[in-house]
């Protein structure tokens, strides 16, 4: 149900799922505020406890009780990689209406400076910006999954390289037109496919996938 509460204009939203990463939630964070603090400070980043069993949902109310663009939001049980994202959009829309709208991961792999170049292809026209991980250190085991996942959405007909790269951000109207619903990993591939549909431009920002550090 949408809040009853006045929305203020914000230029970025970013939902961030997160579920046990208590080792690695500060520092993703801080990340990603520094980031955004490059290219605007009308932002806002929903911290979505995704039904962790370990301290981050304490850890998040810590973040957001000393900055108030951090919005707290804590699932009683994972609602999966989708859900998780789409809730946090979801508080974002209801309480402050972002221009742009997008998602990360909570994990640390991905340099969050990447977000600098990619708000900038969406103020320069881009319908949707994401990453394209060029360089690869998580391992044999995940290139292999994603070299399957590629192939897969290869079936689908996506050309876009990278369908899971994140970040992803686009604007608001972007993201009303796809509307997308899928709670678990597909999500990526749903705003990709649908993008692609649309005939959208689609900004692939070349990125590495780093070690995950705990």
């Amino acid at each position: 149900m949408p809040s009853d509460r006045p929305r203020s204009l914000v230029e970025i939203g970013l939902s961030v799922p997160l579920y046990n990463e208590e080792d690695l939630v500060c520092d993703v964070v801080a990340g990603m505020v520094d980031a955004l603090e490059q290219t605007t400070t009308h932002f806002r980043i929903a911290l979505v406890n995704n039904g962790s069993t370990d301290s981050t949902g304490t850890l998040i109310d810590r973040l957001a009780g000393s900055d108030a663009r951090l919005i707290p939001l804590h699932l009683a049980q994972n609602a999966g990689y989708g859900g998780g994202i789409l809730a946090g959009i979801r508080a974002l829309q209801e309480s402050h209406d972002p221009l742009m709208i997008g998602w990360a991961w909570g994990d640390g792999q991905i340099d969050a400076q990447v977000l600098v170049p990619q708000i900038a292809a969406i103020q320069a026209g881009a319908r949707l910006a994401k990453t394209h991980r060029t360089k690869r250190h998580d391992g044999l085991q995940r290139r292999i999954i994603t070299q399957l996942y590629t192939w897969t959405t290869r079936v689908f007909g996506l050309r876009t390289p990278d369908v899971n790269g994140c970040p992803k951000l686009m604007d608001k109207d972007a993201y009303a037109a796809l509307a997308p619903t899928s709670q678990d990993w597909f999500l990526d591939a749903e705003v990709v496919l649908g993008a692609e549909q649309q005939g959208w431009n689609i900004a692939n920002i070349p990125t590495t996938m780093k070690r995950r550090a705990a």
